[in-house]
């Protein structure tokens, strides 16, 4: 086990019976976001925050709704595929509405002078992040010496040395006793727990859910030189995980065991974006953006739970804990975009964007549990770093009413390389597992029609990522190398009036 942060643990073995889940890991889950919207937007990559004109960018740069001189209104939806077979009675594919909104341009009648030109408001839904996604590992490297029965024993030993018991504080730990091995001398006094090395592990993990997004927006045309835009967002999170574990022990003293787990999230946030656009060469297209997002305040509530089996028998009835509610927030984000156009028949778009995940943050609505979140928020400032997101794309019309788009998304990893789960003694969370995954690519191509009042967009985003998968804590285990690749095909419907 990794002990060079054993502070954090055994604070958090001191707060007695919380029903605590959140930890690094979901800080960084829940503040990232998929390459998601219009399928103009994901045709081209994400990169029209300051080519604007699309109601996606309301989320992205908000200045970009001041660009529309008419009505417009839009809808889209996608499917969405995994690269792995369901697992856990889910499935690998999902139909999803990802995108429907309205934007009202109220033109000042203020053309050919400087000054207001147009008013504009916008109002769209977009899924933020589709949690679908899938994993099944054949758990490498364990090479007959490595178990996650050490990690369980360790945090059970030293539990009953901090308090002078050997009561199994850790949920899992009353359902799972016979994967731990426990020693006496010839009087029969305890002596230590102790793991036994494991053979082979398989685990397995469904996720599902969304993060949806509602943006509100009032954006203005200066002079159609100058673009300003302020959005209100609200958020609402639903997030499901389940996982199943598997060992074999190396011999008749190493019980075979399964062990179940599943967590649940929901809760609502909102924050706030602020956006600007300037076209500083008159008579030239180019423009440039720049875009400031609060964090996201969210109030969640969490449910989990788990069962060990024994020779396909459960050790004991599933555990479920109470719900638990509590804050979390996102860092702040900050981003920079260019714009370019030729003629009427080709765009250009560039985004930069920047956001330090190690200042995710968790509070507590009840002061007793404010040590396990001071502990769980100084361990993120450690464990988590800035994310890079990178953007660019563009767009061609060979005949008016016709587009072809393509697009590259790079999103770098959160994790440093040596982060990896810290977990409360007395805590219900009893997943052991983690993954510190590397940066994801995203490749884009879309087509787009338009006609008189209307248009029909098609994209296709393949996206990959691999990571480093440890079904347990130990300083000397190498990682499973995973994937997680997925495609989409999303379509848009839009009418002007």
């Amino acid at each position: 086990m990794k002990l060079q942060n054993i502070s954090y643990l055994l604070l958090a073995a001191f707060m007695g019976g919380s029903a605590m889940a959140q930890d690094t890991y979901d800080a960084a889950n829940f503040a990232g976001s998929d390459l998601n919207g219009t399928a103009r937007y994901v045709g081209m990559g994400g990169a029209l925050s300051a080519l604007g004109g699309d109601l996606t960018v309301m989320g992205t740069n908000p200045a970009g709704i001041g660009l529309f001189r008419h009505n417009e209104a839009s809808f889209g939806a996608s499917a969405i595929f995994t690269d792995e077979k369901g697992q856990l009675g889910h499935d690998a594919t999902r139909a999803s509405i990802d995108h429907a909104g309205v934007v009202f341009a109220l033109d000042q009648d203020n053309r050919g002078n400087s000054g207001l030109q147009y008013v504009n408001f916008g109002i769209n839904y977009v899924k933020k992040r589709n949690h679908l996604g899938n994993a099944l590992v054949n758990v490498q490297n364990l090479e007959g010496v490595f178990s996650q029965s050490y990690q369980i024993s360790d945090m059970v030993s030293q539990n009953y040395d901090a308090f002078g018991t050997n009561y199994d504080s850790w949920g899992m730990l009353g359902y799972m006793g016979e994967p731990i091995v426990t020693f006496h001398d010839d009087d029969g006094n305890f002596l230590e727990y102790t793991g036994t090395p494991a053979a082979s592990a398989l685990y397995k993990r469904a996720t599902y859910g969304s993060t949806s997004q509602a943006d509100f927006n009032v954006s203005f045309n200066v002079s159609d030189k100058f673009f300003y835009g302020i959005t209100l967002g609200v958020y609402d999170l639903n997030y499901r995980r389940e996982s199943f574990y598997q060992e074999i022990g190396m011999d008749e003293t190493g019980t075979p065991y399964d062990f179940s787990n599943w967590y649940e999230t929901d809760g609502e946030g909102f924050d706030l974006k602020f956006g600007f656009i300037c076209r500083p060469i008159d008579d030239s297209p180019f423009r440039f953006g720049l875009a400031v997002h609060t964090p996201t305040w969210y109030n969640l509530e969490d449910v989990n739970g788990s069962v060990a089996y024994l020779d396909d028998e459960p050790t004991a009835d599933p555990e479920r804990t109470d719900p638990y509610e509590y804050a979390y927030r996102t860092p702040w984000k900050f981003g920079v975009s260019l714009g370019h156009t030729i003629d009427r028949n080709f765009a250009i778009g560039a985004e930069y964007e920047y956001t330090d995940y190690s200042f995710a943050k968790y509070d507590s609505r009840d002061w007793d549990n404010d040590p396990y979140f001071y502990n769980i928020n100084e361990y993120t400032k450690d464990a988590l770093r800035p994310v890079h997101t990178f953007k660019i794309g563009c767009e061609y019309k060979p005949i008016d009413n016709f587009a072809i788009r393509l697009g590259y998304n790079y999103v770098s990893s959160p994790y440093k390389n040596e982060a990896y789960r810290i977990i409360a003694y007395d805590s219900p969370f009893t997943e052991t597992d983690y993954t510190n995954w590397k940066g994801i690519n995203r490749l884009t191509v879309g087509l787009g029609w338009r006609w008189n009042g209307g248009y029909f967009d098609l994209a296709y985003q393949l996206q990959t990522q691999k990571g480093d998968f440890y079904a347990f804590d130990d300083i000397d285990l190498r990682p499973t190398v995973i994937h997680n690749d997925r495609s989409q095909i999303l379509a848009t419907l839009g009418f002007s009036f």
